[in-house]
């Protein structure tokens, strides 16, 4: 059975991602409740997927990094140490992720900027950045990805793949 649970594409830009539900269920154990800060991590794909681009790691939140109920910054030496560790193992950095404490995340002017400030700090592996947002939902729409062209993010639209293939 394939573990291909979503596509992830954009209109205006002539490509998309593919998603695990294993992946999916990762995020979703960090969903954020009401006494939670945010958390996040890294997303990476298997460029050597025959599959397409694939997103294959989510990294977990890490006690380095910094956060509150409406932000969070990830550790910078924790962020070199995972793309180091998943550079090596042949994948390549996409993005990153993180929690939001509504139902159905919304991308604010602060992920904006913090995209902006991650695609920066990694301008060396990222060119169009992709940013997913868990929100507290449990529903599909829960969970939210968007494609930075331009520094200007795009929403993706979610495709529910046949999970039979």
């Amino acid at each position: 059975m394939n573990d291909l649970l979503w596509e992830w594409s954009w209109p205006a830009v002539d490509g998309s991602v593919l998603v695990p539900a294993s992946l999916l269920e990762s995020l979703a154990r960090y969903r954020q409740r009401a006494w939670n800060f945010e958390r996040g991590g890294q997303l990476f794909i298997d460029p050597a997927d025959p599959r397409g681009l694939v997103l294959s790691v989510a990294t977990a939140p890490d006690g380095r990094d910094r956060a509150g109920w409406t932000w969070l910054e990830l550790d910078p030496n924790r962020c070199k140490d995972e793309i180091r560790k998943y550079n090596s193992l042949g994948m390549r950095l996409i993005g990153h992720w993180h929690t939001h404490p509504q139902s159905v995340p919304r991308i604010s002017t602060t992920d904006i900027s913090s995209v902006g400030r991650f695609a920066q700090a990694n301008a060396q592996f990222l060119e169009n950045p992709l940013a997913v947002i868990v929100g507290q939902s449990p529903e599909p729409e829960g969970i939210q990805a968007w494609l930075f062209r331009e520094g200007r993010p795009l929403l993706a639209q979610r495709r529910v793949m046949d999970t039979q293939s």
